[in-house]
C-alpha cells in the first residue's frame, strides 16, 4: 500500500515536520508519495531525497536573515525605507530563502528520487490553483515553483514565473491531501502546523492519520533555532503518539504504564473528587471547566484518566518536552506547582471540613487553581 506524507504550510512552524519525519523513519513509516504546501513543499523536498539530517542541521541554524532580507536596524531612516520597499514591491524581499533552497535541493536527484513529490502554488492574477506533480514541473524551474508555492503574501513576494505572479500555495489548499491522493497514494498522514490558508475537507475516503501539536509552536514569520528545536522535539513525541507508541494528548507518557497512572494518580484523584463533590455539587463545575480544555483530545482508558492530571501539568508549567514515566510526570507536577496555592483549597478537600459559601465561590471562581489543588492532592495521597 502507498503511504502519502502531505505536510502543511505553516512558515517557521514547518521545524515540527522535522520531528516527525524523523519518528517516521524510526517506525518504519516510509512514504511513496509526499505532497507539501509552501513550507511543507520545502520540508517534503529534503524528505524526499530521505535528507533529514540535513533538514534538521537547516532549521538548527535558521533565522529571519536567512530567510528574507530586513534592515540592519529597526529604526530611523533605514527601516522607513525597508518598509516603503516592502510596499512598493508587494512584500518582503525572500532572496537570502532562494539562496538556500538552490544549496539544499538538488533537482536532479529529486527527479530520480523513488519517492514521487508535489506541491501547490496559486495564480495571484485569477487565484486558480496549480496542483503539480515533480514530472508537471518544467526541468531547471523546481526552486521557481517552490518558491511560488512559500510566497507568503503580503508579507512575502509574489513569484514571478513566465510572465505571471504566483503566491502561496495555502490561498487554495494548506494541506494537499488530494493531490497526494490523485498520485497514487493509498494511505494518508498528514501533518498540521496550524499555518494561515485554507485547509480544504479530506474528500480523498482514504485512511488519514492526522499529527498536529496541543502546543503553540510559535510565530509563522519569526524563525528562531531555540523555538525550531523545541518544535521538532514536539513533532517527534506527537508523531510517537499517533501510532500509539505513547499516551496523552499535552504530554508524553510511555505506553506501558497504564498501571502505574492508575494507582498513583487515577484512582486517588477519582476517590478525592467523588468526596468533595459529594459534600458540594457545585465542584463538580468547577473541575468540569478547568478540564474542559483537555477533552475531546484523549482516547478511551488509560488516557482519559491522564487528562485531569495533563491539564494541570499544562496549568503549572510543566515542559512538554521528554518522555515522561508515570512517576516523573507525577514528580514534575509536584515541583511546578506551588502548593501554598493549593493550600488555599484544602478546607474544600478535608472531610471533616465544612463548605462555606466563601470557600466554595473561591473553588468556582478559580476553576484552574482548584484542579491544581486536587491533583496535587491526589498524589500526595497516592505516596
Amino acid at each position: 500500500m502507498t503511504k502519502g506524507l502531505v505536510l502543511a504550510g505553516g512558515g517557521a512552524r514547518g521545524s515540527y515536520q522535522v520531528g516527525v519525519y524523523k519518528a517516521l523513519r524510526e517506525l518504519g513509516w516510509n512514504p511513496g508519495v509526499i505532497t507539501g504546501t509552501s513550507v511543507g513543499c520545502l520540508n517534503g523536498a529534503l524528505f524526499a531525497l530521505d535528507q533529514w539530517e540535513l533538514a534538521r542541521d537547516m532549521w538548527l541554524t535558521i533565522d529571519d536573515g536567512q530567510v528574507m532580507l530586513r534592515p540592519e536596524n529597526g529604526t530611523g531612516t533605514e527601516l522607513t525605507a525597508f518598509l516603503e520597499n516592502v510596499v512598493k514591491n508587494g512584500g518582503m524581499d525572500v532572496t537570502p530563502l532562494e539562496q538556500t533552497v538552490c544549496r539544499a535541493v538538488d533537482e536532479a536527484a529529486l527527479r530520480a528520487a523513488p519517492v514521487r513529490y508535489g506541491l501547490v502554488t496559486v495564480n495571484k492574477r485569477t487565484l486558480r490553483p496549480l496542483e503539480l506533480p515533480l514530472e508537471e514541473i518544467p526541468e531547471g524551474r523546481l526552486v521557481d515553483y517552490m518558491l511560488a508555492s512559500a510566497a507568503c503574501f503580503p508579507a512575502f513576494r509574489p513569484r514571478a514565473i513566465d510572465g505571471e505572479e504566483f503566491i502561496d500555495g495555502g490561498y487554495a489548499d494548506n494541506m494537499p491531501l488530494g493531490l497526494a491522493a490523485r498520485m497514487g497514494a493509498e494511505e494518508l498522514l498528514a501533518v498540521d502546523v496550524d499555518g494561515v490558508g485554507i485547509t480544504r475537507p479530506n474528500l480523498t475516503g482514504l485512511p488519514t492519520t492526522y499529527v498536529r501539536s496541543h502546543w503553540e509552536l510559535g510565530s509563522i514569520l519569526v524563525f528562531q533555532p531555540e523555538t525550531a528545536k523545541r518544535n521538532m522535539a514536539l513533532g517527534y513525541q506527537d508523531c510517537h503518539r499517533a501510532f500509539g507508541k505513547v499516551l496523552g494528548a499535552a504530554y508524553a507518557l510511555r505506553a506501558g504504564e497504564e498501571k502505574a497512572l492508575a494507582v498513583g494518580f487515577a484512582r486517588p484523584y477519582a476517590r478525592l473528587l467523588k468526596d468533595a463533590i459529594s459534600r458540594n455539587p457545585a465542584l463538580a463545575l468547577a473541575e468540569g471547566a478547568a478540564v474542559l480544555p483537555m477533552e475531546g483530545l484523549q482516547a478511551a482508558g488509560a488516557e482519559k484518566a491522564l487528562a485531569p492530571l495533563e491539564r494541570a501539568c499544562e496549568l503549572a508549567g510543566v515542559d512538554p518536552v521528554g518522555v515522561y514515566t508515570a512517576r516523573e510526570l507525577f514528580g514534575a507536577f509536584l515541583e511546578a506547582s506551588e502548593p501554598a496555592g493549593a493550600e488555599r483549597f484544602a478546607p474544600l478537600l478535608r472531610e471533616d471540613a465544612g463548605l462555606c459559601l466563601k470557600e466554595t465561590a473561591l473553588a468556582a471562581a478559580a476553576p484552574g487553581e482548584f484542579l491544581q489543588a486536587l491533583v496535587r492532592a491526589a498524589l500526595l495521597a497516592a505516596e
